[in-house]
């Protein structure tokens, strides 16, 4: 029996870095029962109770430093964890993990991580010297490797893929309950708009509510998919804009499982996302999607799978949002044949993630 000391963007309430901790957890509980997970969480009991681990407060130095002499193997991400555009604080956060579990002598394999944006010199070079000292290092897209050996790392990298690609759906039953619940059945066509507030001007907006009307027209179901709580603010102002202009409001499903998230996702015929998960959960559904790009990882995702993506919106129009849409739902079988081929190669990739964590597992705890 080893333990297992993951640490992330854990107990946010956010679906996509819950949807790399529940395949995670659910992968190395498959290959080895017998293991003692610990998590570092804002919200430490929460976390204990939805995943049945051990769960410490990642801002407590006293529960980390607890939770890292414990451990035999420290799991560091996935998701985009070493980037300063957030805040430079989060950045050495981060990096405090990394090297607490150096001065403990704790190995890290540092887990489908996504690189960048680092902008600073300062973060680029302890960010460099960090990352010299853990045991392995995998990635989820080309383009994060290019970035770790521009600033210098030396370590072997490795391309793998993203940790939610080994998630698996709730039961139709619980997926069922949840659109009925928000008067969807399964033979609805729906289109999933997963947005985010990024103070976008006007026009985009406009142009949000123009492709809800369109699809509408073409006998379609927009509905409204908030993959963080904080996306309600702005689904709820549009629609209360659609009920000015005596349109009827969409359904908002929020507040629900990574599972269930992706047992949804697969009955929707489309999805257009402004979160990088929404579009990993989506080509993991099948189903052809558009993202929009907010930062490097949407657009590393999106050419890595050769699905569309918009750009990020300007003071100005710069794109026309259905006449881009429409392209996306004229070629639909296209892209869902794009899909179906990557799809294999990226859970086999991901599964990667976990033969490596085992790998050096089994040299700590033979």
């Amino acid at each position: 029996m080893g333990n297992v000391l993951l640490s992330g963007y854990y107990g946010f309430g956010n679906i996509g870095d819950e949807a790399i901790l529940t395949s995670t957890i659910n992968a190395l509980r498959k290959a080895r029962p017998d293991l003692n997970l610990i998590v570092l969480s804002q919200h430490p009991d929460e976390t204990s109770h939805t995943y049945n681990v051990e769960s410490y407060h990642r801002m407590s130095i006293t529960e980390v430093t607890k939770a890292m002499k414990k451990s035999d193997l420290v799991i560091f991400g996935g998701g985009s964890l070493l980037q300063d555009a957030t805040s430079f604080r989060s950045l050495l956060y981060y990096l405090s993990i990394i090297n607490l579990a150096h001065i403990y002598k704790k190995p890290v394999i540092v887990y489908a991580n996504g690189i960048g944006p680092i902008r600073s010199r300062l973060g680029r070079v302890l960010t460099k010297r960090a990352l010299e000292t853990v045991e392995a290092i995998t990635v989820r897209d080309a383009e994060s490797r290019d970035e770790l050996i521009e600033m210098g790392v030396t370590k072997d990298i490795e391309v793998t893929a993203d940790p939610a690609f080994l998630l698996e759906p709730s039961p139709d039953y619980v997926v069922d309950e949840i659109l009925q619940s928000h008067g969807l059945d399964s033979k609805t066509d729906i289109v999933w708009i997963a947005l985010r507030d990024i103070n976008a001007p006007d026009w985009f907006h406009g142009q949000i509510k123009t492709l809800i009307s369109t699809l509408r027209e073409q006998g379609l179901s927009p509905c409204f998919l908030a993959m963080q709580s904080k996306d309600l603010t702005l689904t709820n102002a549009l629609n209360q804009e659609l009920a000015e202009m005596d349109q009827d409001p969409l359904p908002v499903i929020s507040n629900i499982s990574p599972e269930e998230t992706l047992g949804i996702l697969e009955l929707g015929q489309f999805c257009l996302g402004m979160r990088l998960h929404t579009l990993i959960l989506s080509a993991k559904a099948g189903i052809p999607f558009m993202g929009v790009y907010i930062d490097p990882k949407i657009g590393a995702f999106c050419r890595s799978t050769g699905l569309p993506q918009l750009p990020y919106p300007q003071k100005e129009p710069n794109f026309d949002l259905v006449e881009e849409f429409s392209a996306l739902m004229e070629n639909a079988d296209t892209y869902k044949n794009i899909l179906n081929e990557k799809l294999s190669i990226l859970s086999s990739l991901a599964q990667q993630n976990i033969d490596i964590v085992l790998s050096h597992l089994d040299k700590v705890c033979p």
